[in-house]
């Protein structure tokens, strides 16, 4: 702590505290000016100037004391704050390491997973019976890999460490499984849930240069959050037109609530929905844009329909 006068030959006391604020060793050193000097320029001068305080000549020097001894007291607080503040982000980043440890070596033995289990929903020789059981791990080893994709990735893509490793992605059987997916989660609501394209009939589907985690974890949010948000016994609607680029729509019946309209992208955005938690449509914007696309929210409140693009 410094106690520094202010008018003082060759250097005043406001040069010194500029000086001092100008040298790594002293630019957070707390000052207090000491001087006769009264008007209200000079004590907004010293303020500007980063004094903690500023006490008038003459002075009481046991209050002086008193005045130093308790800043002091405040600036060993700060400093104890700030030892724990540092303790926790070093024991947050260990924590965030050893998660992403966790998670990179859980995810290849679950992509391993989802292959067989793919590989053998294909088979023709697989019963009915058979057959269900082994979506219904798909849909399960594809919902852990989801958890997993967005609490790893996203933080990658928040921090701007993400790097994309594109490969082709057959887009159409994608949407496809996760359309019967949730069939099946929502059956309940009675929906219908279409996969539509302007692809015709006997052509080749497009294929799109992402990663394909990414992309199920992407649609998979947004065909959940337009089954949720759709009323019992309507129609939820996925569309792929083979334009340049390549568009993707997504159409439920009922309407984004106004007040979250604007930032229906934005994270913790949520409404009506107990439990949630508002990540769904953030994470969704993130995954698009991490593999260089778009994305768009259009409500018409005249046909009572909500698209997402």
């Amino acid at each position: 702590l410094v106690l520094l006068d202010i008018m003082m030959p060759e250097m005043d006391g406001f040069e010194v505290a500029r000086r001092m604020r100008e040298h790594p060793n002293s630019e957070n050193t707390p000052v207090i000016f000491v001087t006769a000097m009264t008007s209200d320029d000079a004590r907004m001068k010293g303020l500007d100037l980063g004094a903690v305080d500023f006490i008038t000549k003459p002075i009481n020097p046991e209050a002086l004391k008193h005045r130093v001894r308790n800043f002091m007291r405040y600036v060993q607080l700060r400093k104890n704050l700030q030892a724990d503040y540092d303790g926790m982000v070093e024991v947050a980043q260990l924590r965030e390491h050893v998660e992403h440890i966790a998670r990179h070596d859980i995810k290849g033995p679950l992509a391993g997973v989802l292959g067989l289990l793919q590989g053998l929903i294909d088979e023709d020789s697989v019963e009915p019976r058979q057959l269900e059981q082994l979506k219904l791990a798909e849909e399960t080893t594809l919902q852990v890999l989801n958890m997993i994709n967005l609490s790893s990735e996203l933080f990658k893509i928040e921090t701007e460490c993400f790097q994309l490793r594109a490969a082709p992605v057959a887009i159409g059987d994608l949407l496809r499984r996760i359309a019967t997916i949730d069939r099946s989660s929502f059956s309940g609501k009675n929906l219908t849930i279409s996969v539509d394209t302007d692809v015709p009939v006997g052509e080749e589907m497009p294929r799109v240069l992402g990663d394909a985690m990414l992309c199920y974890s992407l649609f998979q949010n947004l065909l959940k959050n337009a089954c949720e948000a759709a009323p019992d016994g309507s129609k939820v609607s996925i569309r792929l037109f083979d334009d340049s680029p390549l568009r993707i729509v997504i159409e439920n019946q009922g309407v984004v609530p106004l007040a979250i309209r604007k930032n229906f992208f934005d994270k913790f955005v949520t409404s009506g929905k107990p439990g949630g938690t508002g990540l769904g449509t953030y994470s969704a914007k993130l995954l698009t844009q991490a593999q260089g696309g778009s994305i768009a929210l259009n409500v018409s409140d005249i046909t009572n329909t909500t698209t997402v693009t």
